[in-house]
């Protein structure tokens, strides 16, 4: 069902000594040809936000430019709470785009006649527009997306995400879910929000959080996904949710055959699990504090990475050869309708005082584990920006530098365009924050398997600093 490898950084650790020693093994997962060939039913909701600030011009600048060459004076109007100018241009809202985005996805020749979708619209309240039902019923689908365009209002995410749980809780198990969320706005309801993502991750339900504008909650967006093992987007402008993301998205979710991978660590005394990260296809965290650990549903055609980053201390271990982990996973494959608990894997490391043995790294780990260190040192560098440009700018570069190393070309444009705009302006403008923050956990890339002494480029101390060793 599956192919599994597992695999850590570094083959040895230092003997004789309690002091704490990091290991970061990667689970490297892939479905095997019999089930890739047998995709699941799929089950979508697209729960849009109608909030009053998604009847603004989709292009922003396009509308000044009109307003100037018009001499148009607006009429003021009050927006979620705002006070705007309202103009009677004939330009496409951003609510126009996203209902042409949503027509887009239910013709997708991807999804197949029995697929279902479900459209939800949310703003003061919320409402079903379309029960799940089948995509062959084009009709109804497309009567239901263009009947958001009869709401406005403020913003309350958690509304829309109640109405998707009960759509998603009705299905049987074998079904795929995705709930898609687009917003524009900071959700009034947050708590309310992130009360129910337990829910969503215990149904194996992942949220698509896609958000435009500088105003949304970009880290609620993060928690949606990592909750449930879904992924963040920032849109840079609206046009990119029907030429980039549902296309990504729609194309993903078709190849998803695994569902609901867990798995469950046995370790010997002294080892404790620090974090469990998804490096690719796309980056989140998964939840340590409950086990066994979701790990989310795995994709036909590619590779899933998994980072277990695992510390031991506490215990001086003599010169051996030693498990120090076990590794038990459970997986279904609805399309068979079958569920495998499969052999257990154990992690071995060799305790030594050798240096050079203790040095050796795998790259091919290490590359994942940079991936998961960039998302860190972005985030500090943005949060000091304003405080400390130098070095911020200089926490950027070292991120870049990581990217470019790894060949992550979308990565590394993403972190020069950041550095860009803090050389030329002093600052990071909320936008490119959600664009770099956002951007990074959907742009990763694999890694090269390289021989167990090549260090893919790293120093011994950029080596150290980025593994904790």
């Amino acid at each position: 069902m599956l192919k599994i490898t597992l695999k850590p950084h570094r083959k040895s650790l230092k003997s004789g000594t309690a002091d704490a020693q990091k290991i970061f093994a990667m689970l490297k997962v892939i479905p095997e040809a019999e089930v890739a060939k047998a995709r699941p039913p799929l089950a979508l909701a697209l729960v849009i936000d109608t909030s009053a600030s998604m009847q603004s011009y989709a292009d922003q600048d396009a509308a000044k430019q009109m307003a100037t060459q018009q001499n148009t004076r607006g009429q003021q109007a009050k927006v979620d709470g705002g006070d705007y100018q309202s103009f009677g241009f004939n330009l496409p809202t951003l609510l126009d785009q996203a209902v042409q985005a949503a027509h887009m996805m239910v013709d997708d020749p991807r999804l197949a006649p029995s697929d279902a979708v479900s459209i939800i619209h949310f703003d003061d309240e919320a409402r079903t527009l379309l029960p799940l039902t089948p995509i062959s019923n084009k009709g109804a689908a497309h009567a239901a997306i263009e009947s958001l365009r009869d709401f406005a209002g403020a913003t309350f995410m958690a509304k829309g995400l109640q109405c998707a749980l009960e759509q998603m809780n009705s299905l049987p198990p074998e079904t795929a879910k995705r709930v898609f969320v687009l917003t524009d706005g900071a959700t009034a309801d947050e708590m309310d929000c992130l009360r129910l993502l337990p829910q969503f991750g215990a149904g194996n339900t992942p949220l698509i959080g896609i958000g435009f504008g500088e105003e949304y909650n970009e880290q609620l967006l993060t928690k949606m996904a990592d909750a449930t093992q879904g992924r963040p987007y920032h849109l840079r402008q609206m046009s990119d949710l029907m030429d980039e993301v549902l296309p990504a998205e729609i194309g993903q979710t078709a190849r998803e055959v695994v569902t609901d991978l867990k798995a469950k660590l046995s370790m010997v005394k002294g080892v404790k699990v620090d974090s469990i990260t998804r490096s690719h296809p796309s980056l989140s965290e998964v939840d340590i504090d409950e086990t066994p650990y979701r790990l989310g549903n795995i994709s036909a055609g590619d590779y899933t990475i998994f980072i277990f980053e695992l510390t031991l201390s506490g215990i001086e271990r003599p010169p051996s050869r030693a498990r120090v982990a076990q590794f038990g996973l459970t997986a279904s494959a609805p399309g068979l309708h079958r569920v495998r608990e499969f052999e257990p894997l154990d992690l071995f490391l060799e305790f030594t005082t050798d240096e050079a043995a203790i040095a050796a790294v795998d790259p091919e780990v290490i590359g994942y584990v940079q991936q998961k260190n960039v998302g860190r040192l972005v985030d500090d560098a943005m949060k000091t920006a304003s405080l400390d440009a130098a070095g911020a700018r200089q926490t950027l570069q070292i991120a870049a530098g990581m990217t470019q190393r790894l060949g992550n070309n979308a990565a590394t444009q993403m972190l020069n365009n950041a550095m860009d705009e803090l050389n030329a302006t002093g600052v990071i403008s909320g936008g490119t924050y959600k664009t770099v923050a956002l951007g990074l956990r959907t742009k990763t890339v694999k890694t090269a398997s390289l021989d167990d002494d090549d260090t893919g480029g790293l120093s011994p101390e950029e080596i150290r600093r980025l593994t904790g060793t």
